[in-house]
């Protein structure tokens, strides 16, 4: 189209619109066939020879920005064809007809909070603390060696780790060829983002082999941790003066000074994590929030694909899967429509400079290089979930007015 002839009036296309159950609403699109005619000869004489399919898709567009415009609500998924209804199709002598449904932000969320209980852990690194760091450090840069028998701290298996939920047919997570240090005594057992205090069962056990570790009161049910220990490597910690080497540090006085101030960061990483999640489970269960039940059964089918996909024999999924995975949906939709009124009340934007300190984080908390985080992302597709952990902290530290905070050791 020419720059200087005046833009389509879209104002004469007709559009009615419908509060729908949750949050929905329904656009009934009705464009006259002079405005098709119209965009048409436009496009013509602008030299562009739309075909039927790039017309059905720009007059859908001009109608949905229209739409929107008129509706005067910001959208967290954005608006689709209504179901049960046919696409519009252009026809050059005729007006453009077509149904959608949209999901709106609601409003006033924040009126329905008074204050935000949080609670907050309080940490004093100790010697003892830097000791035990200073050590994890000599077996990083330690000398390894193949080894059978019972494992002990310090010792690295190399294993397949699989969580599954008593009563339930999929595990919870299943993690191939994961190297996993033993911990000592007081230490929590890690893999990956899971945690639990069960390293007793591990200390002791034979490997390579099979170990199976009874957890109690996950998820308020017992599980069973299985570890396919495929190969073991006793490690020989090295001196103090080969890390003050491969960190360029000068002593090791300043060496537990950097190590005080990392243990610090890593305290204050976690800690600010599980305070967020008590902002979002208190803003699930205190406050009133419109969601579509459309949206919670797309998530579910997709949440139910995937379990099944795990398990290419399995065609049905038992009815407490089904049942729990519907929790997990609407928890999913409801904490995504709330992230988002916030995003939207606060005008929060997220910068690639956020983006790249998320991942410095990430990278700092598993002791890699920032690169191996970012590859780690892009390569899965996942690059919106570093986005999201952005916005939420925007979020808390938005909300901090309105915390009352306890300390607790």
């Amino acid at each position: 189209m020419s720059n200087n002839q005046e833009a389509v009036d879209t104002s004469a296309i007709k559009i009615n619109i419908d509060k729908l159950e949750g949050s929905d609403y329904r656009l009934d699109f009705d464009m006259p066939d002079e405005i098709v005619e119209d965009i048409n000869r436009r496009l013509k004489e602008g030299g562009y020879d739309y075909d039927d399919e790039q017309m059905t898709s720009l007059l859908t567009k001009i109608c949905l920005d229209e739409g929107m415009n008129r509706l005067d609500k910001k959208s967290v998924w954005g608006p689709k064809l209504m179901p049960g209804t046919e696409p519009g199709k252009f026809c050059c002598d005729s007006g453009f007809l077509f149904s959608a449904i949209v999901d709106a932000i609601p409003t006033g969320i924040l009126d329905q909070i008074d204050s935000i209980p949080i609670r907050r852990r309080k940490l004093e690194v100790t010697n003892e603390l830097i000791e035990t760091e200073l050590f994890e450090q000599r077996l990083l840069f330690g000398s390894r060696e193949s080894f059978s028998g019972e494992v002990a701290y310090g010792d690295e298996v190399t294993c397949n780790a699989t969580l599954t939920v008593d009563g339930n047919d999929t595990p919870e997570f299943a993690i191939e060829n994961f190297k996993l240090r033993i911990p000592k005594e007081g230490q929590l057992l890690a893999i990956g983002t899971f945690r639990c205090d069960e390293g007793e069962q591990l200390r002791g056990a034979s490997v390579p082999g099979t170990i199976s570790i009874t957890l109690s009161d996950q998820q308020e049910k017992n599980a069973t941790l299985v570890l396919e220990v495929t190969s073991a490597e006793r490690i020989t910690p090295c001196e103090v003066d080969e890390i003050l080497k491969q960190y360029g540090t000068a002593n090791e006085t300043l060496l537990k000074a950097q190590i005080k101030l990392s243990l610090q960061r890593n305290f204050d990483r976690e800690n600010n994590t599980i305070m967020r999640n008590q902002l979002f489970n208190y803003l699930a269960e205190n406050i009133t929030v419109p969601v579509s039940q459309r949206i919670i059964e797309g998530h579910w089918e997709d949440m139910c694909k995937g379990e099944l996909e795990k398990n290419p024999e399995q065609t049905e999924l038992e009815e407490d899967v089904k049942n729990e995975l519907q929790e997990k949906a609407k928890t999913r939709t409801q904490r995504r429509v709330i992230t988002s009124y916030f995003q939207e009340f606060f005008d929060l934007v997220i910068s690639e400079e956020d983006v790249q300190h998320q991942i410095s984080d990430i990278a700092e908390s598993r002791r890699v290089r920032p690169e191996e985080v970012q590859e780690e992302f892009v390569s899965s597709d996942k690059m919106n979930v570093l986005g999201n952990l952005v916005m939420e902290k925007k979020i808390f530290d938005s909300l901090k007015d309105k915390m009352v905070f306890t300390d607790a050791t």
